[in-house]
């Protein structure tokens, strides 16, 4: 069995052009300039609930995956109500020089830990060389683990944090008031992006 670039672990065939068909969709939304990179920490295990992947009925994604969606596009300033499907969320995030990607390029399950700790020095490569953006913004608690190896990497100055910590977009509404996250979130991606005209 091949060891899979996006995740390396040892995968079927069906792994890798799932990986492949991912980074393909995410390439088509990807600005030629990047402002901020959101970084999370690896893509949802339903394949409908991928952010890039097209979905013209809301109904095809999870509630969470929905809520993520919403969240990511409160991020640019926008009401996702005014959108009439979530098709135009990734292409919303691309005009305002924002693009989503994951440390871990696949589904881990229940081995994400051991997954970032094995992909985390690539991601800083990715960032560095392919990249390039103006600032890099963790969206998953579960990256607190790399914000060590991204400040070694020189980012520290161009890291967008929310009190020393990588920001919860999935958390749950009992820990933030509707629209408290977006809000925080908007208004560092703003400030950073303001910033760095």
């Amino acid at each position: 069995m091949p060891v899979c670039d996006g995740c390396g672990a040892q995968v079927d065939d069906a792994h890798i052009r799932a990986r492949i068909e991912r980074l393909e969709m995410a390439t088509r939304y990807r600005p030629i300039h990047i402002q901020v990179l959101l970084l999370d920490a690896a893509p949802p295990e339903r394949a409908e609930d991928f952010f890039y992947r097209a979905v013209g009925n809301r109904s095809e994604r999870s509630d969470g995956a929905r809520a993520y969606c919403n969240a990511l596009l409160k991020c640019t300033g926008e009401d996702p109500s005014r959108f009439s499907s979530e098709i135009d969320a990734p292409a919303e995030l691309q005009r305002h020089g924002l693009f989503l990607t994951n440390v871990v390029e696949c589904s881990t399950g229940s081995g994400l830990a051991a997954a970032l700790q094995r992909c985390a020095p690539s991601l800083l490569k990715r960032i560095q060389f392919s990249y390039k953006p103006k600032y890099v913004m963790p969206i998953s608690t579960a990256l607190q683990g790399i914000l060590p190896l991204l400040r070694e990497g020189g980012w520290t100055d161009r890291l967008i944090l929310d009190g020393g910590a990588p920001f919860d977009v999935r958390s749950s509404p009992a820990a933030h008031a509707p629209g408290d996250l977006a809000a925080a979130v908007n208004e560092k991606l703003t400030k950073a992006v303001s910033n760095s005209a």
